[in-house]
């Protein structure tokens, strides 16, 4: 019989990746923010909106390019819908 040395030991531990976010606050807050801005302070709640996907998006949540894309609809389009009501209301 012959020896074969110790018996296999496993190293230490190594953790896996860092767990995705399962929150989804931020983009919810930037989807909201977004959907007002296309009818209340396009420009105050457009911007906001759209800072709050980034960071959703830097954080990594999965309703991040949602809350961006609402965000900037609903500063556009808040935008236009605003010229086009001031130059109805004061024939501009």
């Amino acid at each position: 019989m012959s020896y074969s040395g110790p018996p296999y030991q496993p190293g230490p531990y190594q953790p896996g990746p860092p767990p995705a976010n399962d929150s989804n606050t931020l983009s919810i807050v930037g989807i909201v923010l977004g959907a007002v801005a296309f009818i209340f302070c396009p420009p105050g709640f457009g911007i906001a909106g759209m800072i709050c996907g980034f960071v959703a998006k830097s954080k990594q949540e999965r309703l991040a390019p949602v809350a961006i894309g609402v965000s900037i609809a609903g500063l556009v389009v808040g935008m236009v819908l605003g010229l086009v009501v001031f130059r109805g209301m004061y024939g501009g």
